[in-house]
């Protein structure tokens, strides 16, 4: 009986879902690595497979090029996933009040009116809210404490007395 060849260690990779054979460093392979799917043992082979073939580091790039989330490591979806351009609830609430600093006040108009950034606006929409149901509870304390001035005036009349 003919024996088998061992496979090579540097052209094969053990599949991340299933353990067993080993497989070839394929597209699939190539993918997990990227995402840091393999385990040490695999991932430490395909990276010395890389560094000895040309060929196996220009299928990884072609890869990196054609992933699906190929956009989610870009500076600008970090930026967009970090909101590090939103303004806080603190900004919007005096933008709000009239009482943010002017240059601020220019962005934050921006960032609401020209980016329609939907996070902003939703933050924006809920301190409205906020503030109108706060102006509505003092609305109503006042009428109650109208309606009841009298009876605190004769309470002080009594207490004189």
């Amino acid at each position: 009986m003919a024996e088998k060849p061992s496979p090579d260690p540097e052209t094969r990779a053990r599949s991340p879902r299933e353990p067993g054979p080993l497989r070839p460093i394929d597209e699939v392979a190539l993918r997990d690595y990227l995402a840091d799917a393999l385990p040490p043992g695999e991932s430490a082979r395909v990276e010395k497979a890389l560094r000895d073939s040309a060929e196996l580091r220009a299928r990884l790039e072609d890869v990196r090029r054609n992933r699906a989330d190929a956009q989610l490591h870009s500076l600008g979806a970090i930026w967009r996933r970090g909101r590090l351009t939103c303004p806080d609830r603190q900004q919007l609430g005096s933008l709000l009040l009239d009482v943010l600093d002017p240059d601020l006040t220019e962005y934050v108009q921006f960032h609401l009116e020209v980016i329609e950034c939907a996070y902003c606006r939703a933050n924006l929409a809920d301190l409205k809210a906020q503030s109108e149901a706060a102006g509505a509870s003092r609305s109503r304390q006042h009428r109650i404490l109208q309606s009841s001035r009298h009876l605190l005036r004769e309470k002080n009349q009594r207490a004189k007395d």
